[in-house]
């Protein structure tokens, strides 16, 4: 019987950057941000005779938004928030991110991921909120 020969169990970082990254980059994800200072992934694995053949992640993965209103009287014509757009696109230059998703809150925010780049992502997304 197959699960008899399988073998579960968390993978070190080394195994995460020369196993599970490469996989992870083939098939057009992210790689994992492994730092043993601040972890930010945990990855268990599933290991046949010592092999790894699959891996399912948690990982903290860096989340663009929502645009913030705090003043509902304040009026401009945008540049308020196309600026703090730019500047936080220079944060996730400063600390290298990996990447990022966003769940436009708004038309504003929706033409800001477009301008920056970003992906329309055509698979479902489900989001868990502890309560």
């Amino acid at each position: 019987m197959k699960e008899d020969r399988m073998d579960y169990r968390w993978l070190s970082d080394d195994e995460i950057v020369e196993l599970v990254n490469p996989a992870l980059q083939s098939q057009g994800f992210s790689q994992l941000n492994v730092n043993a200072s601040q972890p930010t992934c945990r990855v268990m694995g599933a290991f046949w005779d010592d092999q790894l053949v699959e891996a399912f992640a948690f990982h903290f993965y860096p989340i663009l938004g929502p645009m913030i209103k705090v003043d509902n009287t304040f009026r401009d014509n945008g540049d308020t928030s196309r600026t703090l757009a730019a500047k936080m696109g220079e944060y996730f230059e400063e600390v290298q991110a990996r990447g990022a998703l966003s769940i436009p809150d708004s038309p504003v925010t929706e033409r800001l991921c477009q301008r920056f780049g970003m992906e329309l992502i055509t698979k479902p997304v489900y989001q868990f909120v502890r309560r």
